[in-house]
């Protein structure tokens, strides 16, 4: 840890936990297998594993992705473009893709894990690179162009396709999104990594809904949130005993204020960001219940909220809400709620108001 030999008795053994809550453990897995030839010592401190994940992750694999999927959304339709016919800058990309399968799963046999992700990196580097040079965004609407277009993110989309494949061992829960994404079929888990090859894309298949992997973080803040969860983990605190209820489903009481603390850690769980409503209607028989439409970046979902006794449907459509994302679905007078509306409880009848934003907010932005 820090060119220092990590032990208890130093206090310096770092704890995984609170890294996946910050980053995910992919990129836990990602960091140890990249910077730890294996078998070997390593060094580990969190600047370098923040400075990766920003690099890497959210730059390189996560920026792709998400570059690759809007440009054939705006031009295509959202599905993969056929190619007429590739040019001699996209046969040497093909080339070396072609090439890097048999490397990377060469080295993957001899658990050469570090030399493996360096190899699928670099297919990510030459990808970018080729995005800049060609510049598909530039390219006007003759049938020419078109053609062009078709080509370039064709070639982009098969290589991203493959690097997906290669990289699934390592990032599983990523990948498997990513695979999603591209729109291909069954699982990534089940590809055969020694029948993949170039050219097996196939045209006109509609993408997947795209999503945000890889947030990019602020260094300094994330160091300090991982920290101070590993603290709280290694010096707990006691956690309330009693269950919070949903928000957004008043039971008619005003809760009493609590003095029992929870942690960092626990806090860290609960994901919530900003959505948009697109509709909401009343349920039938549930007076007390709407049905909402919410947009959260990444996905529409439908939640159900307890409000509808004192907000009128029509007039929370477009509003910008907090909403708690990542709770278990569950059903409510037989309608399916897929998570949180964030809402106060105001007054001795516990009216629900609710959470907004003074600022203009992106939706999707998250809450921290």
């Amino acid at each position: 840890m820090d060119a220092s030999k990590m032990s208890k008795s130093k206090g310096n053994v770092v704890l995984p936990r609170p890294i996946a809550n910050m980053l995910g453990m992919d990129a836990l897995r990602y960091f140890l297998l990249r910077e730890v030839v294996f078998g070997q010592d390593g060094n580990f401190s969190y600047d370098a594993l923040v400075t990766r994940y920003n690099s890497d992750l959210a730059n390189g694999l996560g920026n792709l992705a998400s570059r690759t999927a809007a440009l054939i959304e705006k031009n295509f339709a959202g599905r993969v473009p056929k190619p007429a016919a590739h040019q001699p800058q996209d046969e040497v990309l093909a080339q070396d893709t072609q090439s890097a399968i048999g490397e990377v799963l060469e080295r993957y046999e001899n658990m050469e894990f570090a030399r493996a992700l360096e190899r699928i990196w670099g297919l990510i580097a030459a990808a970018d690179k080729y995005l800049t040079t060609e510049q598909p965004w530039a390219l006007a609407d003759s049938d020419a162009d078109a053609e062009r277009k078709a080509a370039i993110l064709w070639t982009t989309a098969e290589l991203l396709r493959i690097v997906v494949a290669l990289a699934h061992p390592v990032l599983p829960e990523s990948t498997a999104k990513l695979w999603s994404l591209l729109g291909q079929p069954g699982a990534v888990s089940g590809v055969e990594l020694d029948g993949l090859r170039w050219g097996q894309l196939a045209a006109g298949v509609p993408l997947g809904k795209a999503q945000a992997l890889f947030p990019r973080v602020e260094k300094n803040e994330a160091i300090e949130r991982i920290e101070a969860m590993a603290n709280e983990e290694l010096n707990p605190t006691p956690a309330p005993a009693a269950e919070p209820s949903r928000a957004g489903a008043p039971s008619g009481a005003v809760a009493a204020p609590s003095s029992e603390k929870i942690s960092i850690e626990d806090f860290a769980k609960v994901e919530m960001r900003v959505g948009q409503i697109k509709t909401a209607e009343r349920i039938v028989g549930a007076d007390k219940l709407l049905k909402l439409t919410v947009d959260i970046g990444t996905e529409i979902r439908q939640i159900c909220a307890g409000i509808a006794q004192h907000y009128q449907p029509e007039a929370l459509i477009g509003r910008k809400v907090a909403v708690v994302t990542n709770l278990a679905p569950r059903k409510l007078r037989g309608v399916e709620s897929n998570g949180m509306i964030v809402a106060a409880s105001v007054g001795p009848e516990g009216r629900p108001v609710l959470a907004g934003f003074a600022e203009e907010v992106e939706v999707g932005a998250r809450l921290k």
